[in-house]
């Protein structure tokens, strides 16, 4: 096999085993769709682009969900423009109980009043990533990730009784 036959299958079991997990992210830091697509491709290219260099230091999720998310911001940064996910121009997640469906929108509500960083953060604590590998992602001291999760937390209380 070549190596770029390689490379290429690398990346198809990546994104068949990850795919879910980027367009989470993706979904997170949308505008729009428009943007979920862009953010989507930019995510993609990224991967494709860093895949052959992946020397296996860290968890393929936590080289996957650094990449995703560092894509996200760098398209942001890019593109010059941020506000919050008008969630309802978005592809619903299908759900068979609308409580927890809408639960679930307002959450995402919630969280997409949240800075980048912070976005990042709480994603990362729902998925249920222990501190350490949320440090190591998004390249910040284990401390400041217990610190910031625990204002963001409040802030989010906050923010749910208004």
């Amino acid at each position: 096999m070549t190596e770029e036959n390689d490379i290429n299958l690398r990346y198809k079991l990546l994104i068949d085993r990850y795919g879910s997990l980027i367009n989470k992210v993706c979904y997170m830091y949308a505008d729009s769709v428009e943007d979920f697509d862009d953010l989507r491709q930019e995510a993609f290219i990224n991967l494709w682009r860093g895949i052959g260099s992946f020397r296996g230091e860290s968890e393929v999720t936590t080289w996957v969900y650094r990449v995703t998310l560092n894509s996200c911001v760098s398209y942001f940064r890019k593109n010059r423009k941020y506000k919050s996910t008008p969630l309802d121009a978005l592809p619903e997640q299908a759900s068979d109980d609308m409580d927890r469906g809408n639960q679930i929108k307002e959450m995402h509500a919630l969280i997409n009043r949240l800075d980048r960083v912070e976005k990042a953060l709480i994603l990362l604590w729902l998925d249920e990533y222990p501190y350490d590998t949320i440090a190591e992602i998004l390249g910040m001291p284990r401390n400041t990730v217990a610190s910031r999760l625990h204002r963001i937390k409040e802030k989010l209380i906050r923010y749910s009784n208004q």
